[in-house]
Formats: C-alpha cells, sequence, structure tokens
C-alpha cells in the first residue's frame, strides 16, 4: 500500500509557545526553554511513531524561519534584524535579512549537526528520520531578487557563489550522511512558483529572465547532490506557497515543472496537487522510472477533512503512473503554517490529517486485495 509521510514541519504544541512567550518576557532560562524543546520533541517523535509514520522529522520546532536558519550556520553568513523599508513593491520587511562576512563556506559546527544527532538519538532505531533544509536554488534566488540582479552588490565574489553554494551544500550533505543521516529533503518555495506569471513578472522586475533561471537552478541543485552515495535519499520537495498549488493545469506554463521532473537528479519528489482536479496529477508521467513520488493531496493549512472517496481516487491516477511501491501520500505543505487561528489549524488538527492518509492507504490496500 502507499507508504504515508509529512512535509516536515508540525505546529508546536501550546506548552512550547507559552514557554518561548516566558523566555521572551525574561521569566525562563535559555537552558530551560531548550530542556522543554527537547521534551517536546521527544514527545513529537514518539506520536509521529504511533500514528505510523516510518520517516519522522523533529517537526522544524527549533527554528524560527524554515530557511535563514540553516543558511546562517554556514561560515560567511549572519543574520541582521530589520523593521523597518521595502523590498520590491509592496514587501514590508518585518524580519531578519542574510548579511555576508565573507565567501559562503561549509561549516564543520553547523548547529544543525547536533539538532540531527539529538534527533536521531531520541528516535532509537525505531523510525527512519528525515533532515530537511532549504534547497540551494533558494539560496541563489534570494541572493539574486534581493541584489536586484547584480550580485556584486551582496557578495564579495559574485563570479563564484554558484560554485560557493555547490561546495557549501555537498560538503554538508556528506556530513549528515557521516552522521547517520540517509534521507535529506530539500524544501522550496521558488520551483511551484516558477511557472506563475505573476511570479514570472516579478522576476523580471528584479532583471532576472525565467527562462534562463530554471536552466541555472537545475545545474546548481544537481551539482550540489550529484555522486550522493546510492543509500541516501535525496527528496526535493516543491511547493508555490502553503495556500496555493502550483500551476499543473496549464500545459504551457507546466514547462519548468516538466523539465524539472524530467531532469533534477533527485531520488523522490514531493509534490502538492489540488485533489479537487486529480487530473492533474497526470504530470507524474514525466517523472523519469525508479523515482519515489510523494504525492500532498490532503490540505496542510486547513483544518477540513478531505473525502475518502476524494483521496483514494488521487492514488489510483497517481498509481497509473508509478508503481505503488514508489508512492507516498502526504499533507500538500508543512503544519506549521502562518496565521494558523486564522485558518482554524490547531495540534490536534495535524494528526486527524495523518490519521485520515492512514486510512486511505489502508483502504487503499483493501481494495486491492478484492
Amino acid at each position: 500500500m502507499p507508504r504515508v509521510e509529512i512535509v516536515g514541519s508540525f505546529l508546536p504544541p501550546e506548552e512550547l509557545e507559552n514557554a518561548l512567550s516566558e523566555k521572551i518576557r525574561g521569566n525562563m532560562s535559555e537552558e530551560a526553554y531548550h530542556a522543554e524543546e527537547d521534551r517536546v520533541i521527544d514527545n513529537l517523535i514518539n506520536r509521529e511513531i504511533e500514528a505510523g509514520l516510518q520517516i519522522v522529522t523533529d517537526g522544524e520546532m527549533r527554528r524560527k524561519s524554515w530557511d535563514r536558519d540553516f543558511w546562517e550556520g554556514f561560515n560567511g553568513m549572519s543574520r541582521e534584524r530589520i523593521d523597518t523599508g521595502h523590498i520590491y513593491q509592496d514587501e514590508v520587511l518585518r524580519h531578519d535579512l542574510l548579511r555576508f562576512n565573507g565567501r559562503i563556506e561549509f561549516n564543520p559546527e553547523h548547529p544543525f549537526f547536533e539538532k540531527y544527532s539529538h534527533m536521531l538519538e531520541l528516535t532509537a532505531g525505531r523510525a527512519e528520520v528525515r533532515q530537511t533544509i532549504p534547497s540551494p536554488g533558494e539560496l541563489y534566488l534570494r541572493i539574486l531578487l534581493a541584489s536586484n540582479g547584480d550580485i556584486s552588490k551582496f557578495y564579495e565574489s559574485p563570479e563564484t557563489l554558484i560554485d560557493d553554494i555547490v561546495e557549501a551544500y555537498r560538503k554538508t550533505i556528506a556530513e549528515f550522511y557521516r552522521l547517520g543521516c540517509r534521507h535529506i529533503q530539500l524544501d522550496t518555495g521558488i520551483w511551484g512558483r516558477l511557472s506563475d506569471p505573476d511570479f514570472d513578472r516579478q522576476l523580471l522586475l528584479g532583471g532576472v529572465d525565467s527562462d534562463k533561471l530554471t536552466e541555472t537552478l537545475l545545474d546548481l541543485i544537481n551539482r550540489s547532490i550529484e555522486n550522493h552515495p546510492e543509500d541516501l535519499e535525496i527528496t526535493f520537495s516543491i511547493a508555490a506557497d502553503e495556500t496555493r498549488i502550483p500551476r499543473w493545469f496549464d500545459e504551457k506554463d507546466l514547462n519548468r515543472l516538466h523539465l524539472m521532473l524530467e531532469q533534477l537528479k533527485a531520488d523522490a519528489f514531493l509534490l502538492p496537487f489540488a485533489i479537487s482536479s486529480p487530473e492533474e496529477i497526470a504530470a507524474l508521467r514525466w517523472l523519469p522510472e525508479g523515482k519515489r513520488a510523494i504525492i500532498g493531496i490532503v490540505d496542510g493549512s486547513l483544518p477540513n477533512l478531505e473525502s475518502m472517496e476524494s483521496i483514494l481516487e488521487a492514488i489510483r491516477v497517481a498509481t497509473r503512473y508509478v508503481p505503488v511501491s514508489m508512492l507516498s501520500i502526504s499533507p500538500t505543505c508543512g503544519f506549521k503554517v502562518r496565521n494558523r487561528e486564522r485558518q482554524g489549524l490547531n495540534y490536534e488538527t495535524q494528526w486527524t490529517k495523518i490519521a485520515l492518509l492512514r486510512e486511505a492507504a489502508e483502504e487503499f490496500a483493501r481494495s486491492q486485495e478484492a
């Protein structure tokens, strides 16, 4: 039957949010807060395993940002707090910006290494552990857009930027492998938007040609993961954002997604689809033989439950193109979403979604045996 997987992030439980508030107020020490984080992640891993997940994550509980927390672990990168101003049009800066104090380099003391080892220790062989990190292409494009196409404004050696990113990622992935990691997921919010005309216009405003960018990203990512060990599975996870699905429906705009599936040297792809349009899952026909497909078919950003028949139909369509042994089902996005109160999410919602996926996988298996 299809395996049930997750995108990676989980909503924090109330006790961790309360602990963070106490730390911010000065009522809890850093040591006490990290101990609470450890306890929450320990409980999370136990619950993931109880929910039937064979590959678990730490829920990205320790991260303030899904991408910048990882990048600032490289040598040559730091973070600066900005509270006013704009980047392009109307995007108000209310977050930390990356800054460079040298060239991007592998950091043997990257904090994610210790966090991964701790997660591996907590799991104690009861499940496989996946490390999620932002795609190297995400970092390149972030720098490119922030510099308005002139990388020299931000980076001291613009002619080596791609080579520096590739080398930092290759060494980082190799170190995760040395520590015992056999599942690495590269996350990107950009690839799922490359077929969006609005995003295309935004790129042009930044002096970026989307066709040339597609070629550059494919080459950069493939170089970053080439020659990885055979027993290390690299998963490429795409999204548009947490409330939008990539434009699978538009044949004209689908070209870049098509290239990604055919040319990217990942071992597995985590792809979100609109369950209301299962015919779009036919895009899996471009997936090369031997690649695993993880199809996101329940909305991880909303609490409402999809119908069992809709999930089963999505699985049936997917198995026309991918053997069931190479197929997994998942939420469309991570559970740690913005404005979750407005969207009605809570800590238990995510487990209800996972249980629904597991029930659907079991029902599909029963239907195949009948």
